[in-house]
């Protein structure tokens, strides 16, 4: 890998391109094994939905019983139903009570266009294998409510659909063509065999029900949103989607559709695609527990051949694939912030053993068309298709919830794709963190904004990644983040062509571990910023010229805040608050403390693992006092600040010398004569042309 710092010579372009050339074949090979650093203390993470401190949905099978008994409909409406053999049908509005076991038949609903319809489910068993077994052909709005301490099966007994197959006789085991409600405080069962599990063609809305939805496609679908207010669903689906909306238009109304909503409840995903899929936004806010399992996570996946806009062929699916996860604890103390004691999250680690979840560069993905090398970050490994946490095309916003997420795919993604919307405009590719507590194990990023990706407060662990949050434009103003990543761990990237990226940093505490090599703790293709907060990063290889603790394309600026970056020294403030530079100190696992002369501790932190070299740059530090850094009890450094950055260290001057050097880190220049050459004359072009 070539850095190079600004330099202002003719022909070192010549030179570096002759360099990549006979260096070509020798690209970095990133593998999912990861060591701390130096190779002396190894951090694994692994993790599963049982061993993570979550609340799980209430199982709509926990309240199953025998439904036997004749099948009726009832109601108060005169005439309001026919019955056709074994298919019955609902034609005018009213609330209908249905109760007793229907082995084989249909419930339809064909009422007049202004028509709203009440279906009361009270111990009632429907299978269908000639359509959906519940189908809403026409109503203006039809709500299903699960009786109170009743128990309900809905089952789609047809053969899995085919890209041939019609949907005109219903698309899923509850299928409805105008808004379909979900409601009560009983027990429900559906399963979908054929295609989708519950879908409508417009709205979806769930409130209070036990709901348990199987099927092959879509568990839960509404063409136009879903909005979830409350109760417990669990959604499966073997080879689709767990949530999904379709529309992304502006409906007549002038609302956004395509919204996937959720303010309450206890809700289960295993999908072998996404979990949720937003045609256009997701937004999540309120109290409740959402846990979201993808891909291999998920022991109901299936072989995948196709599923909404992705398709693919999946690898091995066996459930003991999955991963646990060990605790890991990192503190910090900071006169200067007003967060205090943040607590610590799952150890760092990889995702070694999982299908072969090696790292290396994608092509793309889904997002493509993108510019830049936007696309060529992430891991290779995973599927052709999407299998992540939660997607959507256009923008997220989390402000609530209990969230656990764990995606072979990027756990939370964003899109700005050019033309997605059916409005014909680009999606915005933004997500918004303003509250919350969100614990991701990714195979590949565990946030990625294609614009922006803002976090305002809530906690967020990435416990494992390939990249830990990723966007042009990452502004971490609040809450307490955790992020491992077996390559860089927050990564500010070029893309659009237009934005130039940034890492800016205004408030709260951020805590960065990344694998040792090729790897960056914090890495901008632009600069860094940090106006306030405390950020502890630690990473990349100890010698700092490829990658370390912080790397930048532009300058690292702080000027608020403590910023403790151990690892690689890549670059050191600039126009900055007062920094130390530690290039002889071995950071060991242990607490740290940084105290003045006097024996007041100004800065404390925890480090798990060992990494080279660092530097301290805090507004805590004052000029013309003395510290002591101290592991325990014991002294590894002692200085007095002066202004500026300190340190006798000849990474800190290279970091700062933007004229004249030039970092190279290879094996081919260090170990070989041709290397020797090479160094020479590219001396001799810097210096004497």
């Amino acid at each position: 890998m070539i850095k190079l710092n600004k330099i202002k010579r003719n022909c070192v372009a010549a030179v570096i391109l002759t360099m990549c050339l006979m260096t070509a074949g020798c690209a970095r090979n990133s593998t999912s094994t990861t060591t701390a650093s130096g190779g002396e203390t190894t951090i694994t993470s692994d993790i599963t939905k049982e061993d993570t401190d979550v609340t799980h949905a209430d199982d709509a099978e926990n309240y199953r019983v025998s439904i036997t008994g004749d099948f009726t409909v009832t109601s108060d409406t005169s005439d309001g139903v026919t019955q056709s053999g074994s298919v019955y049908t609902i034609t005018k509005a009213g609330e209908y009570t249905v109760a007793g076991l229907l082995s084989e038949g249909q419930l339809i609903v064909d009422a007049g266009d202004e028509n709203e319809v009440t279906i009361v489910l009270n111990g009632t068993s429907i299978t269908g294998s000639s359509g959906s077994p519940i189908y809403v052909k026409n109503a203006s709005e039809v709500k299903i409510k699960s009786e109170e301490n009743s128990f309900n099966e809905v089952i789609d007994n047809r053969a899995e659909a085919t890209e041939d197959s019609s949907d005109d006789a219903g698309n899923a085991a509850i299928y409805a063509t105008c808004d379909l409600k979900l409601v009560g405080k009983g027990a429900l069962v559906v399963t979908g065999n054929y295609n989708n599990g519950i879908q409508s063609k417009d709205d979806l809305s769930i409130k209070n029900v036990i709901v348990k939805v199987t099927a092959v496609n879509n568990a839960v679908k509404g063409n136009d949103a879903v909005d979830i207010e409350s109760g417990n669903i669990i959604a499966i689906s073997a080879k689709g989607d767990g949530i999904k909306t379709s529309n992304s238009s502006i409906s007549n109304k002038g609302n956004q559709n395509g919204i996937v909503t959720i303010t309450g409840g206890n809700i289960d995903i295993y999908a072998a695609c996404d979990g949720i899929d937003a045609s256009y936004g997701a937004d999540i806010s309120g109290d409740g527990n959402l846990n979201i399992y993808t891909d291999t996570y998920s022991e109901y996946s299936e072989e995948v051949t196709s599923s909404g806009s992705s398709s693919g062929t999946s690898s091995d699916r066996d459930s003991s694939a999955n991963k646990s996860a060990s605790a890991n604890t990192v503190s910090y103390v900071a006169t200067s912030d007003t967060i205090a004691n943040a607590p610590g999250g799952f150890g760092g680690g990889n995702m070694g053993g999982m299908d072969g979840q090696n790292g290396g560069n994608k092509a793309g993905g889904d997002r493509p068309g993108m510019p830049g090398n936007f696309n060529e970050s992430g891991n290779s490994s995973r599927q052709s298709y999407s299998t992540k946490g939660i997607k959507a095309e256009s923008e997220i916003s989390i402000s609530g919830f209990t969230i656990n997420i764990c995606s072979t795919d990027d756990g939370i993604h964003a899109n700005s794709d050019s033309g997605v919307l059916e409005t014909g405009e680009d999606g915005k590719g933004t997500i918004v963190i303003n509250g919350g507590t969100i614990t991701i194990s990714s195979g590949d990023d565990g946030m990625h904004a294609d614009k922006q990706l803002d976090v305002n407060d809530g906690y967020i662990n990435v416990v494992t990644s390939y990249e830990g949050l990723e966007a042009i434009t990452i502004n971490l103003n609040g809450g307490k983040i955790y992020v491992y990543a077996t390559d860089d761990g927050i990564n500010a990237c070029t893309g659009d062509g237009k934005t130039s990226p940034i890492v800016n940093i205004t408030g709260g505490y951020i805590d960065v571990t990344t694998a040792s090599g090729d790897t960056d703790g914090i890495d901008s293709n632009g600069n860094y910023v940090q106006t306030g907060g405390f950020v502890l990063v630690k990473g990349g290889s100890s010698s700092g010229n490829v990658s370390g603790s912080i790397d930048v394309d532009g300058t690292v600026t702080i000027t608020g805040g403590t910023c403790i970056a151990l690892g690689g020294v890549c670059e050191t403030p600039v126009n900055s608050a007062n920094a130390y530079v530690l290039s002889s100190v071995s950071f060991s696992s242990g607490s740290y403390s940084l105290k003045d002369a006097s024996g007041n501790e100004v800065i404390s932190f925890t480090v798990d693992g060992t990494f080279g070299n660092g530097w301290i740059c805090s507004d805590t530090l004052t000029t013309g006092t003395s510290y002591t850094l101290y592991r325990g009890s014991d002294s590894i450094a002692d200085w007095t600040q002066e202004s500026g950055t300190m340190g006798s260290s000849a990474l800190a001057a290279s970091a700062a010398d933007d004229n004249k050097i030039i970092h190279i880190y290879h094996p081919y220049f260090l170990k070989t004569v041709t290397g020797f050459f090479w160094w020479l004359f590219l001396y001799i072009s810097l210096y004497l042309a």
